[in-house]
């Protein structure tokens, strides 16, 4: 009981430290593109990280918010500012700006749209403000206007709502292969080198449990961990297959469960999903490529092919139901019936009377001298069909009538009238996987 304790307190161990590995690759790959969320509500993962990824505030942008910050807190410290001071920090703020719009810094990385959402912060807020319609360089100029009444409006819009925007642009350096920085690896050596060695220990008690029939087949059976463990970015998402495996272990262990989990039915739900999607797409696709044959003819030559390879069990079946088919009609009532009935009714139409004999017992005579001809007949046809020279016999009539059907799939008119109808089974079951448009060639999509 301990030992099955101990591994699944090991395999719950391994799982926690998959899944932390996956979120820290998710992490870094989604990074850049959520780094605006997190400068604004997570700023020290901005600073942590940003040496990572090798991304540094952008000298154009970094210079214009490091003038404004110092403005502010002058004159949040001092409370004011003489009217030189402001007009010279907002000359040079000017200027800054017109740089930003000429020189587009955000634009190299994707980042133009919060180039623009400052331009219009700025255009917006003089239009509230004051009631003029201006133009990006204008509006700037407008706004870096400072004088003693308005500067603390100006700056306060500036903390508020412009200090984030250019928060947001960066610059990326480059290594040697002409790559972007990108030191992610140091991040994730620990784990690969935890789960190398994992690997190992795993592959050395297999053998000595003797687990597979041969030493070199673990790394086989697991190849999802050989390539996980591969150090190239392309790879790492093997490590899901790896999470999966540690999960199914411990969902058929006995000590965890997690079947009734929400997230287990969740996953389990999308799974059926999409492997239900799948397979309804590959069946669809089949039976598309069976249409296009049968449009080709192709099914016709088939079936004649499938005619002529099935002719000795034809042969054989044939032979061995004929002979119980006629002892069953021999043993059966109903057929000698059948024939007492027709040629009474013919006797009693055609059978004139005979001077000197009851006619009630001449037919009497008839039936019972057909009923005996019959059985004799059915018993003779029974022998005769299990003789050799019966089997022949009916080895020569399957090949007739084969022969006979291969000849008529050869008609070109009951080749259209089967490509029709294979056409329209097969649409008919495509519907199943797939809604088909209605074409113009016919009801069913098929031309």
């Amino acid at each position: 009981m301990w030992r099955q304790r101990l591994e699944t307190f090991w395999d719950v161990f391994m799982l926690s430290m998959a899944a932390f590995n996956l979120m820290l690759i998710v992490f870094d790959l989604t990074y850049i593109s959520i780094r605006p969320w997190y400068i604004k509500h997570a700023p020290r993962v901005v600073g942590w990280y940003d040496a990572y990824k090798g991304i540094e505030p952008h000298w154009i942008t970094d210079g214009y918010r490091q003038l404004a910050d110092s403005l502010y807190r002058g004159w949040k410290q001092r409370g004011s500012l003489s009217p030189i001071q402001l007009q010279a920090f907002g000359d040079t703020l000017y200027k800054l700006s017109l740089r930003i719009l000429s020189e587009r810094p955000y634009e190299r990385f994707g980042l133009m749209a919060y180039q623009e959402l400052l331009k219009e912060k700025v255009k917006q807020f003089i239009q509230e403000q004051y009631g003029e319609r201006l133009r990006g360089g204008e509006a700037f100029r407008r706004f870096w206007q400072l004088t003693p009444e308005n500067a603390a409006l100006h700056l306060d819009f500036y903390q508020r709502e412009l200090r984030y925007l250019l928060l947001v642009n960066y610059y990326r350096q480059y290594d040697l292969s002409g790559d972007y920085v990108d030191k992610f690896w140091k991040l994730d050596l620990p784990f690969l080198v935890f789960f190398w060695m994992e690997f190992w220990g795993a592959w050395v008690v297999a053998i000595r449990t003797r687990r597979y029939a041969y030493w070199w087949m673990y790394p086989v059976a697991h190849w999802y961990d050989v390539l996980a463990l591969i150090p190239l970015k392309s790879l790492r998402w093997f490590r899901l297959l790896r999470i999966w495996n540690l999960y199914l272990r411990l969902n058929r262990s006995k000590v965890v469960n997690f079947s009734n989990t929400l997230v287990a039915r969740f996953l389990t739900q999308q799974s059926r999903l999409i492997a239900k999607a799948i397979s309804d797409e590959v069946a669809y696709q089949i039976l598309e490529q069976v249409k296009r044959q049968a449009q080709r003819g192709e099914e016709i030559a088939l079936m004649q092919g499938i005619l002529e390879d099935v002719r000795p069990i034809v042969r054989s079946l044939v032979a061995e139901e004929a002979g119980p088919l006629v002892e069953s009609l021999r043993r059966t009532p109903a057929l000698t019936q059948i024939i007492e009935e027709s040629v009474g009714q013919s006797l009693d139409q055609n059978l004139p009377n005979l001077p000197g004999l009851p006619r009630e017992r001449v037919l009497e005579l008839i039936r019972r001298t057909v009923r005996q001809a019959v059985d004799k007949l059915l018993a003779d046809t029974e022998a005769y069909l299990r003789s050799p020279s019966g089997r022949a016999t009916l080895d020569r009539f399957t090949d007739v009538v084969l022969q006979h059907v291969a000849e008529r799939l050869r008609s070109p008119e009951l080749q259209r009238q089967l490509q029709s109808v294979l056409l329209t089974v097969l649409s008919r079951l495509q519907q199943n996987f797939r809604r088909l448009p209605l074409s113009a060639g016919g009801p069913d999509g098929i031309s």
